[in-house]
């Protein structure tokens, strides 16, 4: 009975030849669900086995802050000094940061993902660990004060692994094999540090549309927040270490699942690479990995002693619902399946529906929606989806379980794990007050980039030479959004007489990035 529970919640998993993933479930030390489904090269028709590796993302980071807390544990560093006291070379801005606070993501580094997209580097580019050095040790700003604020943040976690490389004298991946991979028996765990880097049994990464997949690409060479590569067996034995310690004193564990407090008296809920809190009494911990088309999770309910590991090599099954509806069903608890939105337009005029969707900061989710042979398509990063209409203006993304309510009255963005309210963004002509004073270049040395706003048909444009041209849409004020793989707001910035000197860019984990008007 509980196994064909389990079973259900993977369906996409179970249709023909199609990607799928390893999912483990164990209880009290037994493993209790044991399964592997679809294939892990769809093209070379090879179907998932339980020895496929898999890059499981930010699932990296437990890995990363274990490495640092073993250096600590065994005295050769300092959780509470500063981080210049071991990477100098790469802290360009003034404020003091002790380095538990990377651990913890409290930092306010600016992300190094969105840096490198606000520099012209595509998702399809190659990222090696030196672009990622080169580019941090250019930040002159932060995105708020340390220990002012929580935000997840790639940087943190990228120089950490700096730190262990140079705190140990040995290699990021020398390091972790030696001290965690080995003694727990993690076979066939590797960290990918060059992109080119040969790693036997690798699955292959696909993106579902709801209609068809396509190859996914994940070109990094930079670790420390990602590129750990393994399999759900191996991830269990890691899940072991939590409940009995075999790589690091009981006391390491009990700071690896420590949480602080902000400077203002609010609570969070980071621990060191693991989110750790409650849901429905259960306390837990937990994160999730997301690259290209992979995706893992981890999940430990630590009173019930309950563990879930689940890899996949596509994005089409929502890793965080999905865990915890086999937690629900493993306790005895119903399953709590996420119902479809209503429409808000009953009579919806479908020649409303295109346009370009975003929604505010934090969240930054945007949409592109257009009309070809009398279909309606979605975007999001460049990867266009057909949209089938449900009722009213309500549209599903194929087989898939996300929903857009689109048009002008209600726009929202829903799956089984968030629901996000848009707004549709104003396409026609702009206003002389709006369009004055605009257009020209803006440079950034932080990173080393330039941008070109220029005037077309009563309309703002953003131009970059690796990334072309960009519709500029007017929130407010002199607040626009664009898109180039992220969600980007562009704020023009004047001086005190009111003339244009520049802008910032603006993203989830990048805030008010200056560029100057030259």
């Amino acid at each position: 009975m509980m196994q064909k529970q389990i079973d259900s919640l993977f369906s996409l998993w179970q249709e023909g030849v199609c990607p799928g993933g390893q999912v483990l479930v164990r209880q009290k030390g037994q493993l209790i669900y044991d399964r592997t489904f679809g294939y892990a090269d769809v093209e070379k028709r090879i179907p998932m086995t339980h020895d496929h590796v898999f890059h499981v993302a930010s699932i990296s980071k437990q890995f990363t802050a274990m490495a640092i807390l073993l250096l600590w544990e065994d005295g050769k560093l300092s959780l509470e000094a500063d981080i210049r006291e071991y990477i100098p070379d790469l802290v360009a801005f003034s404020e003091p940061m002790p380095l538990w606070t990377l651990l913890h993501q409290v930092s306010g580094l600016r992300d190094m993902l969105e840096l490198m997209d606000d520099s012209g580097v595509r998702n399809v580019d190659t990222i090696t660990q030196e672009d990622i050095r080169t580019i941090l040790a250019h930040q002159k700003g932060l995105n708020f004060p340390p220990m002012s604020r929580h935000a997840y943040c790639n940087s943190n976690y990228m120089l950490l692994a700096e730190i262990v490389e140079r705190v140990s004298g040995k290699g990021f991946n020398e390091f972790l094999r030696e001290r965690i991979f080995a003694p727990l028996g993690m076979d066939s765990t590797v960290v990918r540090e060059n992109y080119w880097q040969f790693i036997p049994m690798r699955g292959v990464s696909y993106w579902d549309n709801g209609t068809e997949y396509f190859h996914c690409v994940l070109n990094y060479g930079n670790y420390g927040t990602t590129s750990l590569h393994t399999t759900a067996r191996d991830l269990m034995k890691w899940m072991e270490n939590y409940r009995n310690p075999i790589i690091c004193k009981p006391e390491t564990l009990e700071r690896m699942l420590w949480v602080p407090t902000l400077e203002s008296g609010e609570p969070t809920n980071y621990a060191c690479g693991l989110r750790v809190d409650t849901w429905e009494g259960h306390r837990y911990l937990k994160h999730a990995g997301e690259d290209a088309g992979f995706r893992a999770y981890v999940l430990r309910l630590l009173e019930e002693d309950v563990d879930i590991v689940i890899v996949g090599n596509t994005a089409n099954i929502y890793d965080e619902a999905t865990a915890f509806n086999i937690a629900r069903i493993v306790l005895g608890m119903p399953v709590d399946i996420k119902p479809a939105p209503a429409p808000s337009v009953a009579d919806f005029d479908e020649s409303d529906a295109p346009g370009f969707y975003y929604s505010r900061l934090p969240d930054g989710f945007n949409l592109t929606v257009t009309k070809k042979d009398g279909v309606l398509y979605g975007t999001e990063e460049g990867l266009w989806a057909p949209l089938t209409r449900l009722e009213g203006d309500l549209y599903r993304q194929g087989h898939l379980r996300q929903w857009y309510r689109l048009g002008e009255h209600a726009p929202l963005f829903s799956n089984d794990e968030m629901e996000l309210k848009l707004e549709k963004a104003y396409e026609g002509p702009l206003t002389a007050e709006q369009l004055a004073g605009k257009t020209g270049r803006y440079e950034s040395r932080e990173v080393d980039t330039a941008y070109e706003v220029r005037q077309k048909d009563d309309r703002l444009w953003l131009w970059h030479f690796r990334r072309g041209l960009k519709p500029l849409y007017p929130v407010e004020g002199d607040l626009f959004v664009t898109t180039y793989s992220r969600t980007c707001f562009v704020r023009f910035v004047r001086n005190e007489q009111g003339v244009v000197t520049g802008l910032t860019l603006s993203g989830n984990r990048v805030q008010e990035l200056p560029f100057a008007k030259i």
